[in-house]
């Protein structure tokens, strides 16, 4: 049965004669057109049945064994010419789904295959060729071809058991085709959409501003990114043979190492902060996370990096805590000021209620001093005369002192009403230090010529605040010295005022709260002086400043506006 053992393995069938005999039996006869061919194609029978006898078979069995198979069996004789070169071939035997494809156009028995089909020389498939060296050589061939018009593929077996004759198997592998045609193109899908998001990484990787590195898990660099090594001062290059510790200072050697321990260990992604080292020595701080990298296999082959340079926004962070600190000191004056304002709001209450009743009982003691110091002056000289008088002025020095309390009271507690008028500074100035008793051992200069100009204020308001800051001075020259006051005008036609003394200065340590409600460094002081001097020129549109060193006098500025 050697023709049926090379049937079988061609096309993979395992049934034998026998099951082939039983399903022909039980359908109705196939009767192959080869097998019955015409008179004129006799000696093409001859050969078949030469050719199946010299296989161990004949006619029925073949056609009971190749007529039940699914694929298209043929066999065919080589034709050559004197020289033994294959020029054509004859169709012997097929079977039933052989003549259903019928390929070349071949539906006679013992024709010629170029006769049947002018076409065939000019095939892209040499098919005299290629069957001529099976039949030739006996080595078997397995191919592929596709028929355009049905656009259908077969995968043909060709087998010589005999020089000169060979059989073909035809095998239907279209649906494969398709089906492989399919998995192709959705491999290439597949393979474009990987390309494409490779390509769309890519490009975010070499386009993104942070700084991205891959090392092995001795440190040393695998791959990093141009945002990383520009971050770094280093080319790619470099960087490749340098290791992580070349780029941190040495002081985070140690996070370093622990942060990458437990990477590995946990799988975990991990976000901190260090600091970098560059090409030219520069520092700079960088927030960094960091996971494990892994091969296609899943093994652990060493970290990946995301840096990225927080430099501007440690920036921030310490601007911002600057201003933080600003704003809590900013809430903690205003607080206090608050606490002070209704402490103020409570004295000026009080203040205010105190003046007024004082005013009058105070008016009726100054009023009953003038009468008194009159009747005594009326008295014959004596020793109780002197000792009366020197009484009065001591109660009449005490009673303008209270008056001056009184006033400075109801200044800082009424609201400051300006009524601007002429005034001639020089005239002012001469009443004020009229007005303050001054010790013969303080010597007093002025330095305002006559001609100097009118300026607008309120007199009333004015003179109170030459008064206090020439009774400071004088307070602050117990032991004698030197009052100037000066009247200067400037170019932009600016009047300004200085009241100096050689005093004893102010300390540094009060310059800040001179002008604060409530402060005094006097055992009889309340506080309220230079805070209505303050208030006062301020209310003129004007200001007040001083310079003084300690042990070394004083010099209080007012400045007007120009008129």
């Amino acid at each position: 049965m050697y023709f049926t053992s090379i049937i079988v393995r061609g096309i993979t069938i395992a049934n034998s004669i026998n099951v082939a005999q039983s399903k022909a039996n039980e359908q109705t006869p196939h009767i192959i057109h080869s097998l019955q061919p015409p008179s004129r194609i006799k000696r093409s029978v001859d050969e078949s049945k030469k050719f199946l006898e010299e296989l161990g078979l004949n006619s029925e069995q073949f056609k009971i064994l190749v007529n039940c198979l699914p694929q298209a069996v043929a066999v065919y004789r080589m034709v050559y010419d004197r020289k033994g070169k294959p020029i054509d071939y004859i169709l012997l035997i097929s079977n039933k789904a052989y003549d259903q494809i019928h390929p070349f156009k071949m539906k006679r028995i013992g024709k010629k295959a170029t006769g049947l089909n002018p076409e065939l020389k000019r095939d892209s498939m040499d098919w005299i060729r290629i069957y001529g060296e099976v039949a030739t050589t006996g080595i078997s061939k397995t191919f592929e071809i596709c028929r355009k018009p049905e656009d259908k593929w077969y995968q043909i077996y060709v087998y010589s058991p005999k020089k000169s004759f060979f059989i073909a198997i035809f095998m239907d592998i279209t649906e494969e085709k398709k089906r492989a045609a399919r998995e192709l193109e959705e491999q290439k899908k597949s393979e474009e959409q990987l390309r494409f998001s490779e390509k769309r990484y890519r490009r975010l990787y070499e386009t993104t501003q942070d700084g991205i590195m891959a090392r092995d898990i001795q440190g040393k660099m695998i791959d990093c990114n141009i945002a990383y090594a520009k971050m770094l001062g280093y080319s790619r290059k470099e960087l490749r043979n340098m290791s992580i510790k070349q780029l941190l200072p040495e002081k985070w050697f140690e996070q370093r190492e622990k942060i990458v321990k437990k990477v590995l260990q946990t799988g975990h992604s991990f976000v901190f902060e260090r600091e970098y080292k560059r090409k030219d020595g520069s520092v700079f701080p960088a927030s960094v996370r960091t996971w494990r990298l892994t091969d296609g296999k899943g093994k652990v082959v060493g970290i990946w990096s995301i840096v990225r340079d927080i430099t501007e926004q440690k920036e921030h962070q310490k601007n911002l805590e600057v201003q933080t600190d600003y704003l809590k000191k900013v809430v903690e004056d205003r607080t206090k000021q608050l606490k002070n304002s209704e402490r103020l709001v409570a004295i000026g209450q009080t203040a205010g209620m105190v003046g007024h009743d004082l005013r009058n009982p105070l008016q009726t003691v100054i009023g009953e001093l003038y009468l008194a110091k009159g009747e005594v002056k009326s008295l014959g000289e004596s020793e109780v005369k002197s000792n009366l008088q020197e009484s009065i002025q001591a109660i009449e020095e005490q009673a303008v002192y209270m008056d001056k309390i009184v006033s400075d009271l109801q200044a800082f507690v009424q609201p400051v009403k300006i009524d601007k008028k002429p005034i001639n500074l020089k005239e002012l100035v001469t009443n004020v230090l009229a007005s303050v008793a001054t010790p013969k051992k303080i010597t007093v200069r002025t330095q305002i010529g006559d001609n100097f100009p009118q300026i607008k204020a309120d007199l009333h308001l004015l003179k109170r605040v030459l008064i206090n800051l020439v009774t400071n001075s004088v307070q602050a020259m117990p032991d004698g010295g030197k009052l100037t006051l000066t009247g200067q005008v400037n170019p932009e036609g600016q009047v300004s005022v200085t009241i100096q003394d050689t005093g004893v200065g102010i300390a540094e340590a009060i310059k800040s709260q001179i002008f604060t409600p409530l402060f005094t460094t006097k055992p009889r002081g309340q506080g309220f002086g230079l805070a209505v001097c303050k208030r006062v020129i301020e209310a003129h549109g004007g200001t007040i400043s001083f310079e003084s060193a300690e042990g070394k006098g004083a010099k209080f500025s007012i400045q007007f506006p120009a008129n």
